[in-house]
């Protein structure tokens, strides 16, 4: 995939914060990147991420990719950068899949703008 993407999908290298050097890039959870931020996340911060920890300890890249149980109540029950509307969109259209059915339209703005 990407370098400087983590785990849960979101790409470090477009922030501001990791471009100005006050954060260091996350990783897939197979690379040895992903240990050294878990690391630095538990001596400055007293805690980890549970999603890259999760990631690092199933051996999974990238969660939305490679994790059968995506999106799990790592991704719900913290305050990540992913919204609510985007987790539902992922559960809604892999649920379709699942079943057979084919996938719906996506919901559409006044304008006919897509909105997923």
């Amino acid at each position: 995939m990407t370098e400087g993407t983590g785990a849960c999908g979101i790409n470090c290298l477009t922030c501001g914060l990791m471009r100005q050097g006050k954060c260091s890039p996350c990783a897939s959870g197979l690379e040895p990147q992903a240990h050294k931020k878990l690391a630095a996340q538990l001596s400055l911060l007293g805690g980890v991420c549970p999603i890259l920890q999760c990631a690092v300890q199933k051996k999974i890249a990238y969660c939305s990719a490679d994790c059968a149980v995506y999106p799990c109540h790592h991704f719900s029950s913290g305050p990540y950068p992913l919204s609510q509307g985007y987790l539902d969109m992922q559960i809604r259209r892999r649920t379709t899949a699942r079943s057979g059915e084919a996938p719906q339209a996506p919901p559409r703005g006044k304008d006919g703008e897509k909105l997923h």
